[in-house]
């Protein structure tokens, strides 16, 4: 489903892991996890909840799944001062869905993010990549989950909540020249998870059954739960399974109304950029295997 003009690479070096503390960030964990992703590090940033709560969650979560990969410090800011305050805890203010009792006990990290290079997949706001961009750390590719062609936002009626929270940050990351697969809501929101995909998630095993807990609750207050950052992980570990294209994108930094919305060009008579963008997907073989990886974890 890849792009005739693209070759997409599997993953072989180690990953830097970026989360903002959602379920479905926890989700993607497990995802790669499960499939054995090297991991260089977890950096925890801030999004829906505070930087040391995500943190913490994370830290737990890790060790509950049995890694022993550092998860480290994050962004509390963004590029050109505090994050936008108008948040929910969508998640739960635990960053785990009230269940964060469940994980292993742990004290919160208190080392910085080291510095970034070779492959970085960002499942929450841009800033630490940026700011890495800007120190002249070597990324060689970015994966992000973020922004949106068509469907509008989710935080705002024009603004994906990832790219909302630092668009001074995803638009120096869209057009710095570095390597970015984008996956964006619209091809995300064609996962709609009901009560029958947490209840298969429930059957993938110990690290599934603890999830589902975590995860029912947003399936149960929304009627559906989204599993964003785990797609995006299966994108980074199975690209094949996506339709990928070249596009010019930009993040609106100044717009009254528009502020964190991503401008994909697809006119087919424009520049056809360097941003690869996810924009058809295998539904059904993307979601079995999440359920896959996290059936793994023993």
């Amino acid at each position: 489903m890849a792009d005739s003009s693209t070759t997409i690479g599997r993953v072989i070096k180690p990953v830097h892991v970026i989360v903002d503390g959602g379920l479905d960030d926890a989700l993607a964990l497990a995802v790669l996890v499960g499939l054995n992703i090297p991991v260089s590090q977890v950096i925890a940033t801030e999004g829906s909840v505070d930087l040391l709560t995500t943190a913490l969650a994370t830290r737990r979560l890790m060790l509950t799944l049995g890694s022993k990969d550092p998860v480290r410090l994050g962004s509390d800011r963004a590029i050109l001062g505090a994050y936008p305050a108008e948040r929910d805890p969508m998640h739960g203010v635990d960053a785990f869905g009230g269940q964060v009792g469940l994980l292993v006990p742990a004290s919160p990290p208190d080392e910085h993010a080291a510095d970034l290079d070779s492959t970085v997949f960002c499942a929450g706001a841009l800033t630490c990549v940026a700011q890495a961009i800007q120190d002249g750390n070597p990324i060689a590719e970015v994966v992000w989950m973020g922004g949106a062609v068509a469907v509008g936002g989710n935080m705002t009626a024009a603004a994906e909540f990832n790219a909302w929270m630092d668009p001074t940050a995803a638009d120096q990351v869209l057009t710095s020249g570095v390597s970015v697969k984008m996956i964006p809501l619209d091809l995300t929101e064609r996962f709609e998870w009901s009560a029958g995909e947490v209840k298969a998630l429930r059957g993938a095993g110990r690290a599934g059954n603890l999830l589902a807990d975590a995860i029912s609750y947003v399936q149960e207050r929304d009627g559906v739960f989204v599993p964003h950052d785990a797609v995006t992980a299966i994108a980074l570990t199975s690209p094949e399974l996506f339709g990928w294209h070249s596009r010019l994108v930009r993040c609106e930094t100044r717009g009254e109304f528009t502020t964190g919305e991503t401008v994909v060009d697809r006119r087919p008579w424009g520049s056809s950029g360097h941003v690869l963008v996810a924009e058809d997907v295998d539904v059904p073989e993307v979601s079995a295997r999440i359920l896959s990886a996290v059936a793994s974890i023993a």
